[in-house]
């Protein structure tokens, strides 16, 4: 059962990398979920009068949540990918109980540390493939922040 959830999580994470690549760097310039995204995003800054600020808003308003879209798949997916090896896989730092560290919370909170590329240190892995698979989400971390900056 563990690889199920690990592979669900690392679906995931294509699925939202799939999007991020077909929406900047495919020639058609449209990735599914992120046209859907800016669909709904438009379809509810419509609803307002066309003089309302919320209405001049769509542009940056869908872009926003195409970003954070992106930035929920990939978090999401790489928690999946944590969360069944948690605290087997994991060194824990002194003071830190790993029997109480095995619920997703920790997955999330791995997640949301080597997304943003901080590595605090406290949750090491210790897995040979989670020692490659950390450094790798953080670079995709990387990458989908240059992505939302540009």
């Amino acid at each position: 059962m563990e690889w199920l959830i690990t592979a669900a999580g690392a679906v995931l994470v294509g699925v939202g990398l799939r999007d991020v690549f077909h929406t900047l760097w495919h020639p058609t310039g449209r990735g599914g979920l992120s046209t859907v995204m800016m669909t709904v995003v438009w379809r509810l800054t419509r609803r307002f009068p066309p003089h309302a600020a919320v209405a001049a808003l769509s542009g940056p308003l869908s872009v926003l949540a195409v970003i954070l879209m992106w930035a929920v798949f990939v978090v999401a997916g790489w928690t999946l990918v944590y969360w069944p090896h948690i605290p087997d896989g994991f060194s824990y730092a002194p003071g830190l109980n790993p029997e109480e560290r095995a619920g997703i919370v920790d997955g999330l909170y791995l997640s949301l540390i080597m997304v943003g590329t901080l590595g605090l240190g406290d949750i090491v892995p210790t897995d040979a493939w989670l020692r490659l698979a950390a450094p790798f989400e953080a670079l995709i971390g990387f990458a989908l922040l240059t992505a939302a900056v540009s």
